[in-house]
């Protein structure tokens, strides 16, 4: 290993640590008496506010940077707001001297400016994208609200002959439709004035559709492009003569087809043609264009491979003549059109075509089997995004053994074995206030309060086969976030060259290793039997040599090599410590990968380093390890403090090893206490002293410490002696770092014991436990194939119901204190469902054999003979009537809730509602259609249905984890096993559209086959960018491609059962016992707020109690209700018997109920502090009663550009719109859309309202 003097920063090659002195190395100058005397003076930039060396002074005026400021310094109302790569990406904001309404008054007094910044920056790089921003402020003026707004353009190509007057006036053009569109669709939105532009400008170097670009072999060899080799930068209209006229010669020369020029409108248009150029030359010409990509696909014997993707352009209206063109490009820069002879052709290999399947659509290039099903496609279904879908056909693995992509099943057999080193980590961070002025409390807002700046950082490193080389660590001081990727990357290092470099080899078998091997007849990895011919080998850890997972395949045991990857993880790393430190990351030109949910929102990242230098086939290449920082809230969603109070002692085996197990350990193991508020400079982690217990208050949340938590602050602080608060810091922050180590290497211990797979292998608990439920059912899931099935089953997916039905309710009844018996009996009951989901998971679920059905299959449909547990199930499309006779029977719950714009709203969003409207071609699960037939809705017509073998395969694992989790018998074990089962359905519903794709980048250039800034800007799909650092970008880039391999049809089929349990519970248990004596208050997704009419609730239901789950009542309570067995899908009454007073529901999940001594409120988007301590009943029961909204203030961490923020937001809390039913007038009463009476009540109050 090579070190850095400087920093101790160690690294595998000497070249490595080269660039690293050059580039990034960081530490801190020696101090003032070890500096060398030099007679060089600092000068100061005012323009860049700036310190720099006299002897550098020149070449500074001269950079880029430096005119970029100096062009805003010297402008009125421009500032530079970031940039980076020496401000090859910069963006500015441009503000007026006035205040402006008007739109286009206020753009056009920007005009010049905007022009003069794009023009400078032409003239120094050349060629450009930019797009631009639009911000103003808004009033809603019905609920005082006000908020920023902001309209943005596309990214366009701009270039030293671009009419930059013509692209500021379609700027402007664009701008106003976006402005007038948006108060169209959020009607009661106005605009107070316009604030400023933000102009992002890119340096673009274009792919030069110019030269010829030979065609790669292997698309060459499906003989489906025409390829003219041309000469000049006409590639684009080559290959449109080429497409239109037959070639007199051989068709891929110029001269065997008239010239392009001659034969098409190209005014306005530059050579080489750019993509965004292809609208404009659509309008001129009586022709339309798509333009399709490639990517390099899989490399086979050698070769590579090749899939089409895009469109890169899609026409916006197709015309008699189109044409389909390929754009190449290479690594040089250069891109090339070419003309698509034969699509289909071209296609063959990437997409699986049924034999009755000869209608394409261009858009996703998939395949129909008949005009109506593109047509329908095309109108409602169609993302014009390459689509793949799994094939039928056997694909080879690397290992040469057949495997078949539509099928689903547990493959990841490394993640067996425990990974042998984790990190488990934590940031500190001061909490800095940033001042400002005072926001009108009567409007809404958010203002950051504090700036949030790491000050400490501890990690353990974990060693699972021998604790000797586990490892704490832990920094305070400057620089925390570099300081903690130089001291993790050189742990990692260590641990690479001490125990991964050399690996060991087997030892000596002992007797009884060598009879368990003669006696295996199955395989220690894939558990499947031996057979003959089969090659057998003995797996041992490589870092130990001892028998890891005895006899097994040959080719399972190359499955199972030493991982190249650390896990490192945070609690809330993808919310908080992210953060903190992903800017430290790009010191050089790092290689960082990231699984993103937007750009700044990271399920997980990783850095590569560099860790050795080896020989492959004679040429020295790179050892790369990864270090993978992992977020464990997504496997336990629960805070430390929850998780650390169900760990018994015994299970804090790490804490043990550094506290013993006297006062030291009763006062670690439990989550401590720290002044995060009072912590806000360097100085006060000097201070001598605990501080006082106010200074403990916690402005996040708005709330004291207790004495008792105060109490055991100061014994922490008097036990381990503290001298200074950064040392109570110190052992605050150790004691996190090592109840997370404990909380989650006990996870780890019941995964591998129970499914055996270790959680540290994973990126989320939910990938976690549906790679246990595939292994532990062992069951082969049928992937759909067929895209107007995968379409299908997704049109048909609906989340859970949740609406208020009646808005208010007094209970009257004689377990209440103000009882009135002249008055009826009456009852208020929050019933929940046992484990709803859980329940519809154990049912007889979809499987394999997809197939559509026949038209005389249809025809001949009954749902009435099918079965719960019929071998064969069914989905179907259907058109059902809403007869007006069961409109008052159901308007509580109507069937078949639908996505629709409610009809009163102001927003043209949908929202998931149920309604008694007619339904037309509404897909169902079948045991959906037979309850609703059962209750008086029609069926009109049947379109089409699809069949499916089914069976309750997800039983077996819901029920072993129901066993496991009794059978448990730490806390922490239950809510491990809890989590398996609730973390199932969330992986069946994985919706692959909404992936994002963002990259990383930390370099202008590309490093080898890695693009960099500059070449993901240079791409068509390029999207936008963040700037975090002079370093680090975070680039998204639109979807080219997208692939469907994950079952919907599961995540669809229970959801819909799920329906079925709650409907079955109302309209067939509760309305025939109670008749119009009962009436629903509330629903969401699993539960049930009634009111029921009746002498006593509780007697009522200790008749029917093999209809309730009474689990939870107390033995002895009042009503005399036997405890029974908890059974999942069962109601239970989710208070026990405590009866409920009052109910007030402003909306979905807003509402309150009073029970006993306490108010449990709800509600969304609102802090729970806020609600707990700032929302009272009295809210609610104005808000139902009169109208209106109430506003509240509350606090939370929000990330800008990877900095931290405290931000205080007042927002409204409550409010009395609620869009989901139509309120009677006058009442708090609600009547479901569709509702027959709607019109004659809407008319009656229009007229009583006009006289």
């Amino acid at each position: 290993m090579f070190m850095c003097e400087k920093c101790n920063k160690s690294f595998a090659t000497n070249s490595n640590l080269r660039r690293h002195l050059k580039k990034s190395c960081r530490a801190q100058e020696p101090s003032p008496k070890k500096l060398k005397v030099t007679h060089d003076t600092q000068r100061f930039c005012d323009v860049c506010s700036e310190h720099v060396s006299s002897r550098d002074y020149v070449g500074h005026l001269r950079s880029v940077k430096h005119k970029n400021n100096s062009l805003a310094f010297s402008t009125e109302g421009v500032q530079v707001i970031t940039s980076a790569f020496k401000s090859r990406i910069v963006s500015y904001r441009i503000s007026a001297n006035t205040q402006y309404i008007n739109l286009k008054e206020f753009v056009e007094s920007l005009a010049d400016v905007i022009k003069k910044l794009v023009r400078e920056q032409i003239d120094i790089m050349g060629s450009v994208k930019v797009n631009c921003e639009l911000f103003g402020y808004f009033i809603l003026e019905s609920k005082d609200r006000g908020e920023v707004k902001s309209f943005n353009t596309r990214n366009q190509v701009l270039t030293i002959s671009s009419d930059l007057s013509e692209w500021f006036k379609d700027i402007i053009e664009k701008l106003e439709v976006d402005a007038t569109e948006f108060e169209h669709r959020e009607s009661g939105w106005a605009l107070q004035h316009w604030l400023y532009m933000e102009v992002n400008i890119n340096k673009y170097n274009p792919l030069r559709a110019s030269s010829f670009i030979p065609t790669p072999a292997f698309i060459s060899r499906k003989r489906a492009i025409i390829n003219v080799k041309n000469e000049d930068f006409g590639c684009f209209g080559w290959a449109l003569v080429a497409a239109i006229y037959t070639p007199t010669g051989h068709p891929c020369e110029p001269d065997s087809y008239p010239d392009y020029l001659e034969k098409f409108n190209f005014e306005g248009i530059t050579f080489p043609v750019k993509l965004d150029a292809i609208s404009k030359f659509e309008e001129m010409n009586p022709l339309s264009i798509n333009v399709y990509g490639l990517e390099e696909d899989t490399q086979k014997q050698g070769k590579m491979t090749y899939k089409v993707v895009g469109p890169l352009h899609y026409t916006k209206q197709k015309k008699t003549v189109h044409v389909n063109l390929l754009y190449l490009s290479n690594l040089d820069g250069n891109s090339h059109y070419c003309y698509i002879s034969n699509m289909s052709r071209l296609i063959s290999m990437q997409v699986s075509k049924h034999k009755e399947a000869i209608y394409l659509c261009d858009g996703c290039l998939q395949y129909f089997t008949s005009q109506e099903n593109l047509w329908r496609h095309s109108r409602f279904d169609c993302n014009y995004v390459c689509t793949f879908l799994p094939t039928k056909e056997p694909i080879l693995t690397k290992w040469g053994q057949p495997s078949f992509d539509n099928r689903l099943k547990f493959n990841n057999y490394q993640n067996k074995i425990k990974h042998p080193f984790v990190v488990y980590a934590d940031f500190e961070s001061l909490l800095k206030p940033i001042e400002g002025p005072q926001p009108n409390p009567l409007l809404q807002f958010t203002t950051k309060t504090f700036e949030h700046e790491p000050y400490s950082f501890a990690y353990y490193i974990k060693c699972s086969f021998d604790d000797k080389f586990s490892k704490f660590q832990i920094y305070r001081g400057a620089n925390a976030p570099v300081q903690f990727i130089n001291m993790l990357e050189n742990d990692i290092l260590t641990i690479y060259n001490q125990h991964f470099k050399q690996s060991k080899p087997l030892q000596t078998l002992t007797e009884e290793e060598r009879r368990k091997i003669n006696l295996a007849t199955n395989c220690g990895i894939c558990e499947k039997p031996f057979v003959e011919g089969d090659v057998k080998v003995i797996d041992h850890d490589h870092q130990t040599s001892f028998v890891r997972a005895g006899l097994c395949h040959s080719i399972c045991n190359l499955q199972l090599q030493n991982p190249n990857f650390i896990p490192v993880f945070f609690h809330n790393l993808t919310g908080y410590d992210s953060h903190l430190f992903v800017k430290s990351l790009a010191l050089e030109n790092e290689n960082i990968d990231v699984i993103a949910g937007n750009k700044e929102k990271y399920i997980s990242f990783s850095k590569h380093i560099v860790v050795d230098q080896i020989v492959e086939n004679g040429v020295p290449k790179n050892l790369i390890w990864r270090i993978r920082f992992v977020d464990s809230f997504r496997f336990l969603a629960s805070s430390l403090n929850v998780l650390a109070k169900n760990l018994s002692d015994s299970e804090c085996t790490e804490i043990t090893k550094f506290f013993g197990s006297g006062r030291e350990f009763e006062l670690i193991r439990q989550k401590g206490v720290f002044p995060y508020s009072f912590v806000d400079s360097y100085d006060k982690l000097n201070l001598t002293t605990i501080p006082n217990k106010s200074d403990f208050f916690d402005m996040l949340h708005e709330q004291d410490i207790t004495d008792e938590e105060y109490r055991r602050a100061q014994e922490v602080w008097n036990l381990f002696n503290c001298q200074t608060l950064g040392e109570y810091s110190d052992i605050y922050l150790k004691s996190d770092v090592l109840l997370l180590a404990d909380i989650f290497e006990n996870y780890r211990g019941v995964c591998l014991r129970e499914y055996e797979i270790d959680a540290a292998q994973y990126l989320t608990g939910p990938s976690l436990s549906w790679d246990a439920m595939l292994k532990k059912t062992d069951v082969e899931l049928e992937l759909l194939t067929d895209i107007d099935m995968l379409h299908f089953f997704k049109r048909g997916i609906r989340g859970g119901v949740s609406t208020c039905t009646k808005r208010k309710a007094i209970a009257n009844n004689k377990f209440l204190p103000n009882y009135d018996p002249s008055k009826p009996s009456s009852f208020i009951i929050y019933l929940d469902a046992c484990n709803l989901y859980g329940h519809s998971q154990t049912q007889f679920l979809p499987q394999s054999d997809f197939a559509w059905l026949t038209p005389e299959e249809i025809q001949n449909f009954n749902v009435f003979e099918i079965s719960d547990e019929s071998p064969i199930g069914y989905v179907l499309e259907v058109d059902l009537l809403y007869p007006e006779a069961l409109h008052n029977l159901q308007n509580d719950m109507p069937y078949c809730p639908e996505s629709i714009t409610p009809p009163n709203s102001r927003s043209k969003y949908k929202k998931l509602i149920p309604n008694l409207n007619h339904k037309e071609k509404y897909v169902l699960h079948y045991r959906m259609l037979r309850q609703c037939l059962q209750h008086g809705l029609i069926l009109k017509n049947i379109h089409r249905g699809v069949k499916f073998t089914q069976s309750p395969w997800l039983k077996s694992y819901i029920d072993l984890n129901t066993e496991l989790r009794n059978r448990e018998t730490s806390e922490s074990g239950r809510d491990t096993i809890k989590t398996m089962n609730n973390s199932i359905y969330g992986k069946t519903m994985e919706n692959v559209d909404k992936r994002v794709n963002v990259a990383l980048v930390s370099h202008w250039e590309r490093i080898g086959k890695k693009p960099g800034a500059e070449g993901h800007i240079s791409k068509p799909n390029f999207k936008n960018l963040s700037v975090f650092s002079e370093n680090l970008v975070a680039i998204e880039m639109s979807k080219v491609s997208v692939k469907y391999n994950k079952p919907v049809y599961v995540g669809f089929s229970i959801l819909d059962l799920s329906k079925t349990v709650m409907y079955e519970f109302f309209y067939d248990f509760l309305k025939p016992l109670y008749q119009d004596k009962v009436s629903l208050l509330y629903t969401d997704t699993d539960s049930l707020i009634l009111e029921i009419f009746t002498n006593n609730f509780y007697d009522d239901m200790k008749l029917y109690l093999d209809r309730y789950d009474t689990s939870k009542f107390p033995l002895d309570n009042v009503h005399g209700i036997p405890r029974n067995i908890s059974v999942v899908g069962k109601m239970k009454d989710e208070y026990c018997g405590v009866p409920i007073a009052s109910f007030y529901g402003a909306g979905a999940k807003s509402y309150c109920v009073n029970v006993g001594d306490r108010v449990d409120k709800k509600a969304k988007g609102v802090k729970k502090y806020v609600i707990k301590n700032g929302l009272k009943e009295e809210d609610y029961k104005k808000v139902v009663e009169e109208g209106g909204v109430i506003m509240k203030q509350m606090s939370g961490f929000r990330s800008h550009l990877h900095t931290m923020y405290t931000e205080m937001t007042n927002k409204i809390a409550l409010s009395s719109t609620d869009d989901k039913r139509y309120i009677i007038p006058g009442t708090c009463r609600t009547l479901a859309w569709g509702h027959r009476d709607i019109n004659a009540i809407q008319s009656l109050e229009d007229f009583l309202n006009s006289l």
